[in-house]
């Protein structure tokens, strides 16, 4: 298998040099809280040997609900620093004070987490960027990295608290392969933080001038258990990729994820899309009884589809995602595809259809963001297990009295239609930015029917916000 694979490579490699748009981020700005569509279409890498940079983070706004007030206030700093031609620093430290909208405190309560800090109100990230020569590249640090050429990625995103890594690039001509090794935490178990590991592979090769293709591959086990002590297997730090599923073909413990991104460009039109595949047992097809309807439990997938198109100082995006039930999670609680109570994928995990429709336009020193957001969720009820919750063992698959869940649909459960649309304008001065904004979200189900709407004004440095789109 793996003398196959040298010899692929030995292929791929053989294309002459192109320059490839980087799929593969690990900006310290890229989150779906910052709100610019364009840097999505134009993703921001840190040049080397130019000059430090240092720019202040700082915002300020007051948010405005049914007659109450809340404030929000954020202080930090960018940095930029290339030590020399080969090696750079980037880092921001940041810190939030805020008055708790209710939605925020509703995400607090049910995570014990702040969206995209962890635990406290300091967040820290911090990247190296070593070039060993025109082919490798080194990157270490604590932050987040995100796979894919849209706004959601299903693979691996950035919508949750920073973790340690080390990222190892290799570039030749037409394709980058990329080896991720990161370290996060599980706070399931309230009397102490549990480490667990993953290993990522990705290969992202441009088939044509317009077609890029990347494969991923990614295994997450815990450092250890009640009994054992494995830590960092370093039986994973093989750069193999296609490695693990033969293994686990074989019947690894391990909690193994494959999948697909793709890009195709025309003119001025951009279509991407990802695949996500956790599990599949179509064996249980042979062992269904009369009643049989389809839907076995461990049939866990995921896809997304988009498009996005630029036009002078204009920008939209349309996207599509969805994940079946069960997707990411895992029969060991511990091994599910998380971060410090948040998804590694898609924030909503799983069980639900998702569309996306972003737009963004620039003239002069005016801006102006719109986003609209639906997705339909199948929730759990008290004491049930439909697949939206990865965090619980996917064999506690709802359907009391079975062996094994069959029956299974994307929705299951407490169907709930969330609603997100934000509006955001703002106007560039010299050291900062004048901005309002409205946060409008719709909560309905047949249990809950909610309505919120805030306004917001103040003045900020960056583009952030405190109201999720989840």
């Amino acid at each position: 298998m793996q003398k196959l694979f040298s010899l692929t490579l030995l292929i791929l490699f053989s294309y002459y040099s192109y320059s490839q748009r980087e799929v593969f981020d690990t900006n310290l700005n890229n989150s779906s809280y910052d709100l610019i569509l364009s840097s999505l279409y134009f993703p921001v890498s840190l040049e080397r040997g130019g000059n430090t940079i240092i720019k202040p983070r700082i915002l300020s706004s007051m948010n405005f609900n049914e007659g109450l007030m809340f404030n929000s206030y954020f202080f930090g700093f960018y940095l930029s620093s290339p030590v020399n031609k080969n090696l750079a620093i980037e880092s921001i430290v940041d810190n939030i004070e805020d008055d708790y909208n209710p939605l925020l405190v509703r995400y607090l309560d049910s995570l014990n987490i702040y969206p995209l800090f962890g635990k406290g109100k300091n967040n820290i990230q911090i990247k190296g960027s070593y070039l060993l020569n025109k082919f490798f590249t080194i990157n270490i640090g604590r932050g987040r990295n995100f796979i894919g050429d849209g706004y959601r990625s299903l693979l691996l995103s950035s919508n949750h608290a920073p973790y340690p890594y080390f990222k190892f690039k290799t570039s030749f001509g037409r394709v980058r392969y990329y080896n991720l090794f990161s370290t996060f935490l599980d706070m399931q178990d309230l009397s102490q933080d549990r480490k667990k590991h993953s290993s990522i592979h990705f290969l992202d090769f441009l088939i044509s001038d317009n077609i890029r293709v990347g494969i991923f591959e990614s295994v997450l086990w815990r450092s250890r258990d009640n009994s054992y002590n494995r830590g960092y297997d370093i039986e994973y730090l093989n750069p193999i990729i296609f490695f693990r599923p033969v293994e686990f073909s074989k019947g690894s413990p391990d909690n193994v994820l494959i999948g697909l991104n793709f890009s195709i460009d025309i003119d001025k039109l951009n279509l991407y899309g990802q695949v996500l595949l956790d599990d599949l047992n179509i064996s249980r097809q042979k062992d269904r009884d009369d009643n049989y309807s389809g839907g076995f439990f461990q049939n866990k997938y995921a896809f997304q589809i988009g498009s996005r198109f630029k036009l002078e100082n204009l920008y939209f995006l349309l996207e599509y995602n969805q994940a079946q039930p069960y997707t990411y999670a895992h029969k060991e609680p511990m091994q599910t595809y998380t971060h410090l109570n948040q998804s590694l994928a898609h924030p909503l995990g799983a069980n639900f259809k998702e569309i996306v429709f972003l737009s963004e336009y620039n003239i002069n020193r005016l801006n102006l963001r719109f986003k609209y957001i639906n997705a339909k969720v199948g929730l759990d009820s008290v004491n049930t297990h439909y697949g939206q919750n990865i965090f619980l063992s996917d064999f506690e698959a709802e359907l009391e009295g079975q062996e094994y869940s069959y029956g299974n649909f994307n929705g299951q459960g407490i169907l709930t239609s969330i609603t997100t649309i934000q509006l955001d304008i703002s106007f560039s001065l010299e050291m900062f930015d004048i901005f309002g904004s409205v946060n409008y979200r719709r909560w309905d189900s047949d249990l809950v029917k909610e309505n919120n709407l805030y306004y917001s004004l103040g003045i900020r440095t960056f583009p952030f916000t405190s109201f999720s789109d989840y």
